[in-house]
């Protein structure tokens, strides 16, 4: 679900997708176009400030992860440190926040809804905002069951408009688990 959602060549570039860079520059795009490698670079080496001088470095840093390391390694380090939710860090930690459940455990919907949070893991998530996570989540799992829709960028002034799927999407209150 992370793939589908954040980096759909993962599997294919070396650290840095430059089909994704080359739209974002040809749309005038605010968003940054940061593949998975790129990102763990960031949140294991760099700041997050947003200078070109730390972008370079980022993109450095993900070549030579790349190098060095596994496509699987790479999405396992990125998802035990990324941020899905203000003081979540980690796939482990926002499985059992939110859905009271280990990862192995997680439904379709609920990998999703997961996913959905990265691009803006403090203002969209299954806790705060969830609307906003929900038409995301939405669209990667129209992309999983064999959609074409792409899934946009989350831009914090627009919500992504929901084509319809199959099978039916699973509303967010079923996704939480209820213990006595």
């Amino acid at each position: 679900m992370v793939i589908i959602a954040e980096d759909s060549r993962f599997r294919t570039h070396h650290g840095i997708d430059f089909v994704e860079l080359r739209g974002a520059w040809a749309a005038g795009s605010r968003r940054g176009a940061s593949t998975l490698t790129q990102q763990l670079a960031k949140n294991l080496y760099l700041s997050p400030s947003r200078s070109i001088f730390r972008k370079l470095k980022e993109a450095v840093t993900a070549v030579r992860l790349e190098l060095a390391l596994s496509k699987d390694r790479i999405m396992e380090l990125y998802l035990a440190n990324a941020e899905f939710g203000p003081g979540l860090w980690g796939v482990s930690a926002a499985s059992e926040a939110y859905f009271g459940v280990a990862p192995s455990r997680l439904n379709n919907a609920q990998a999703a809804a997961l996913a959905a949070t990265l691009p803006q893991p403090r203002t969209s998530n299954p806790a705060f905002r969830p609307g906003r996570m929900l038409a995301r989540r939405d669209l990667i799992l129209a992309r999983y069951y064999g959609g074409k829709t792409p899934v946009p960028p989350a831009d914090e002034d627009s919500i992504p408009v929901i084509p319809p799927i199959e099978p039916p999407v699973i509303p967010l209150d079923s996704l939480l688990i209820h213990q006595p």
